[in-house]
């Protein structure tokens, strides 16, 4: 048996090791609560909201599927087969992509936008009350400030040496 033990628990007691624990639990809590309170209200599921909320807020109102997977780090299949499941439920409508023959246009329906305003209406008073309740104006700014920034951080990739196989291979001679 090796004597690692000092410096394993040096990484088992490491503060970003810690925050991210409780940003996992955080995400968990309001997140099971946010997607039960979502369907009771709007029958959507969390991924349908979120592709709903997405196309909604995009300056057009409508996107093409490869943008929206990007947005949700969702797999190109896994989005087509969400993609598919909401057009057949009439909460969103393909489009030919004027400039794109291969794409199309995603575009939510008004039955799409019906029901994500009944989500809305019952999800963000909850969110707001378990992720902000208890902040002050400037601790939100604060949070939003914080959270944008290691978003940016995270969008980098992995750090250089670490986080993928390739970056431990050795470099060729």
């Amino acid at each position: 048996m090796s004597d690692g033990g000092a410096a394993s628990e040096d990484l088992v007691n490491d503060e970003a090791v810690a925050l991210y624990g409780d940003i996992l639990r955080l995400t968990d809590s309001i997140g099971g609560r946010s997607e039960r309170i979502i369907r009771e209200a709007s029958g959507l599921g969390g991924s349908e909201f979120e592709v709903l909320l997405r196309l909604v807020r995009h300056p057009e109102g409508r996107s093409t599927s490869a943008r929206l997977a990007e947005d949700l780090s969702f797999t190109s299949g896994g989005l087509t087969r969400l993609i598919a499941r909401m057009e057949q439920a009439g909460l969103l409508i393909r489009h030919p992509h004027p400039d794109d023959r291969r794409a199309a246009l995603l575009e939510p329906t008004s039955q799409g936008r019906q029901r994500l305003q009944q989500a809305l209406r019952a999800h963000v008073p909850q969110i707001n009350q378990d992720l902000l309740g208890t902040l002050t104006p400037v601790e939100r700014l604060i949070l939003r400030e914080l959270v944008t920034k290691v978003l940016l951080n995270s969008a980098r990739g992995p750090v250089a040496g670490r986080g993928t196989a390739s970056s431990a291979a050795p470099e060729p001679p």
